[in-house]
């Protein structure tokens, strides 16, 4: 729904949007979905074997806020190795793809390939956690 809005309000304030939205959108909502599943199921199974593990959610995810491009662009970071770093968050991948045809720029190869690779990672674990702790859930509630 939002995605909708989105493109709606881009034609209405008459934004130029790239024609290459039509496979970076795409792509963008693929890594959030992914990335947001694997993250999702890992810190549910923990959540569930530790109870208290609840507490440190929102900071975990008010550091994942700050670590991704939203208020920054993450060309502006002229550290190489910090740039990196923070490519690791898989949101950066997508925002880069979301952010490329809007600005009319080429996206930075390295911080998707980088972000993909993370996202296929998490994606990877949160699903071998869960599957391996999932008998033990009827335990410990």
């Amino acid at each position: 729904m939002g995605l909708l809005i989105f493109i709606v309000l881009c034609i209405i304030y008459k934004q130029p949007i790239s024609w290459q939205a039509a496979f970076y959108f795409p792509a963008g909502i693929i890594i959030v979905l992914l990335a947001a599943f694997g993250i999702g199921t890992f810190l549910a199974a923990l959540n569930v074997k530790f109870r208290d593990f609840r507490y440190t959610i929102p900071f975990l995810l008010q550091v994942l806020f700050f670590a991704s491009q939203i208020i920054y662009p993450l060309f502006s970071i002229q550290q190489q190795w910090l740039k990196y770093l923070l490519a690791i968050n898989p949101m950066n991948a997508a925002i880069e793809l979301f952010r490329s045809p809007l600005s009319g720029t080429t996206p930075d190869i390295t911080v998707i390939s980088i972000g993909l690779l993370s996202t296929f990672l998490f994606f990877a674990i949160g699903i071998f956690y869960f599957r391996k702790t999932e008998s033990y859930f009827a335990d410990l509630s």
